[in-house]
């Protein structure tokens, strides 16, 4: 099982081994520019111990060489390998000629547990070569480098505690609105109004969070209202169709076939209706499921609405025997390229329920359904007008909720068409609006917004 790690542990940790780089970091330079000056400090030292004896070969390398001086030790090698002087300590005193194969310079030479700088400085005299090495018991160095390294890991150490401490109490702080959002969070309720999650007065990030988190808080309480308001109505809608349904069921006994058949033919248009209503709320429910429109060519959506109206003419005449339908279209279309938010069969479902909401509305009267389709290179509009005498005022304020019907008593809808042409619409950037001319009749009209490339 995984450990828990809260985020203030995390971020005191990880801001704690970004300081400890950084002062790790600093702390390497340091010690290289500190051990630069400690080692130009014995070259200059050695150099002066070694000019001494230059000055002696110079002058008369046959003489005895004077003893160096305290702490200092010397060697000194003829031009024949002979060594003429050697004072080193044991751990050097034969790495003489080793020491000379590495070259004229400053050298760090480990012997056993020390470590010496070594100076070797070459003369030249009209015999050949000679050298001179010089170093010194470099304890003092040594010691002075060490401490600097002892005294870095305490304050590496100790700057690490002090900023993990900090860190900790700063990310404390600054997490505090978060947790307090969190504890805020624990005791609401999503469907109880009016309580949200704290905002406090700082314009800062965390106040953006917690009003985007309390913006997301009363969307899913608005989702959650019409989620419940639709199982109520649906629940109230599909009750009633299946009570007259099982009432027309129970009239079927076999004695009278007539009226059985009469039973029956009943069952089948309330049957009908219930299949019309599941159907209605599977449409809604992939609207609010799906969240691409979709494209189509303005193009395609000609060829959809011709087809459809005529498909329509036949179904409107077969379902309605003895009335005048008439049923055309309109189109005007600028740039039949131009790409529409909207995929070609939720524009004929849009067709289907404005013509249908049409008909309905005009119970067994005769009817006149113009459907005009006006497209431009900034969206397309979509008209379906009749002459049904319009809407009650108080339903056209309200004709785009979901199970809201007309009062005709004769209106056989389940009051979902509008609404999933209104979902549409929304979904295909548009709108949905209503021009009612009561009395008259009404015009519904759905707009389209262009699809992006």
């Amino acid at each position: 099982m995984r450990r828990r790690i809260s985020l203030r542990a995390r971020i005191t940790i990880g801001s704690t081994l970004v300081a400890v780089l950084l002062l790790a970091g600093a702390s390497a330079i340091v010690y290289a520019h500190l051990t630069g000056i400690v080692a130009d400090k014995e070259r200059a030292i050695l150099h002066g111990i070694t000019e001494v004896y230059r000055g002696a070969i110079q002058e008369d390398p046959n003489e005895r060489f004077p003893p160096p001086g305290v702490k200092q030790h010397v060697a000194i090698v003829a031009p024949d390998g002979t060594e003429r002087m050697n004072t080193f300590p044991a751990g050097l005193l034969d790495r003489a000629t080793e020491i000379i194969a590495e070259g004229p310079r400053l050298q760090h030479v480990r012997a056993g547990s020390k470590t010496f700088f070594v100076y070797v400085d070459p003369v030249e005299t009209a015999d050949g070569t000679w050298y001179v090495l010089a170093t010194r018991d470099t304890d003092i160095a040594e010691d002075v480098l060490s401490d600097v390294v002892r005294l870095m890991v305490l304050v590496l150490a100790a700057g690490a505690l002090v900023f993990a401490a900090g860190s900790w109490f700063v990310a404390g702080a600054a997490l505090r609105p978060v947790d307090h959002m969190r504890r805020s969070a624990q005791t609401l309720v999503v469907s109880r109004r009016g309580e949200l999650l704290p905002v406090g007065d700082a314009h800062d990030d965390l106040a953006d969070l917690a009003r985007t988190l309390n913006d997301l808080l009363e969307r899913m309480r608005a989702a959650t209202d019409r989620e419940r308001q639709m199982v109520s109505d649906a629940s109230h809608e599909l009750r009633n169709p299946l009570a007259v349904l099982q009432a027309q069921f129970e009239l079927i006994d076999g004695s009278d076939a007539a009226a059985d058949a009469t039973a029956i033919r009943e069952a089948r248009a309330t049957l009908a209706r219930l299949t019309r209503i599941a159907d209605s709320l599977l449409q809604l429910s992939r609207i609010d499921a799906v969240g691409d429109a979709g494209s189509a060519t303005a193009e395609h959506l000609v060829d959809a609405v011709t087809d459809r109206i005529d498909r329509l003419r036949l179904q409107s005449s077969e379902r309605t025997p003895g009335r005048n339908v008439d049923l055309d279209f309109v189109i005007d279309v600028a740039d039949d390229r131009v790409r529409l938010r909207v995929r070609a069969d939720d524009f004929t479902r849009i067709i289907d329920n404005l013509v249908d909401n049409a008909l309905s509305a005009a119970e067994s009267e005769d009817v006149r359904i113009l459907v005009s389709l006006a497209v431009t290179s900034d969206g397309a509009r979509l008209a379906v007008s009749d002459d049904a005498g319009g809407f009650d005022p108080e339903v056209a304020d309200r004709a785009f909720e979901r199970f809201v019907r007309g009062r005709a008593p004769s209106y056989s809808g389940s009051g979902l068409g509008l609404a999933i042409v209104a979902g549409l619409a929304e979904k295909s950037g548009g709108e949905a609006l209503i021009e009612n001319r009561q009395g008259v009749g009404a015009t519904v009209v759905v707009t389209f917004g262009v699809a992006d490339d």
